[in-house]
């Protein structure tokens, strides 16, 4: 059929955007981590094409949903499509987001080393190329790892947010940089959170089911 050789440049397409998006927040942290301004421009280059890339997408799509006119199942395809490209993009804000924080933090004395965050990053990045690779793969039990994982990453949040408090209540002027890590956390935590949108976008995909958290919980207590 004419239309898959249009789905798979579209999902190329995708996996492309992903990688980028995975790059830039690799080197908006790696910049706090190494307290060295040298990875951020990186992040400006690769948000200008990921930004480009999602109106190119979204144009494709659409247009390939008026042209082919699709039955269900690869309208259905098509439909994730746009909305795993809306959230690459939002994945590119959060690593902005943390790259103007990360611009601010290195400029004061480092706080401290920095041992959580780094995992975290890796957690949330392992996330990421996962979920797109369960979209490429449409593998739904690669998708599930990934939802749960967000667990572990919000866990992290967590411990990383009190041992920030500690620093900042023993000393006022950890503050502003304290905060701004604590923001850094947050947009981590939302682009696991966005992680697990994909990877439950990739279940429906290929079971016609959306699922959420607690529907997971669910499944799993009645394989039990």
């Amino acid at each position: 059929m004419l239309i898959k050789p249009r789905l798979e440049e579209i999902r190329d397409r995708l996996m492309e955007m992903a990688d980028m998006a995975a790059e830039m927040v690799e080197n908006a942290v790696e910049a706090i981590v190494q307290h060295d301004p040298k990875y951020l421009p990186k992040v400006d280059e690769l948000e200008e094409k990921i930004d480009k890339m999602e109106v190119e997408n979204e144009s494709l799509i659409i247009s390939t949903i008026a042209r082919y006119q699709p039955e269900a199942k690869y309208l259905r395809i098509l439909v994730m499509d746009l909305f795993v490209n809306r959230d690459l993009e939002r994945i590119g804000d959060h690593a902005e987001n943390i790259k103007e924080n990360a611009e601010r933090i290195i400029q004061r004395p480092k706080l401290k080393e920095y041992v959580d965050l780094p995992i975290m990053t890796e957690i949330t990045l392992g996330m990421l190329k996962d979920a797109i690779r369960s979209l490429s793969e449409l593998d739904t039990e690669l998708a599930r790892d990934v939802i749960k994982r967000d667990d572990k990453v919000d866990a992290l949040q967590d411990q990383i947010i009190r041992e920030l408090y500690t620093y900042m209540v023993e000393d006022p002027s950890n503050i502003k940089v304290a905060l701004r890590l604590i923001t850094v956390t947050n947009n981590l935590e939302r682009i696991a959170d966005l992680s697990t949108n994909l990877a439950e976008e990739v279940i429906y995909m290929k079971e016609g089911k959306m699922l959420r958290h607690q529907e997971l919980d669910v499944e799993e207590g009645a394989e039990g």
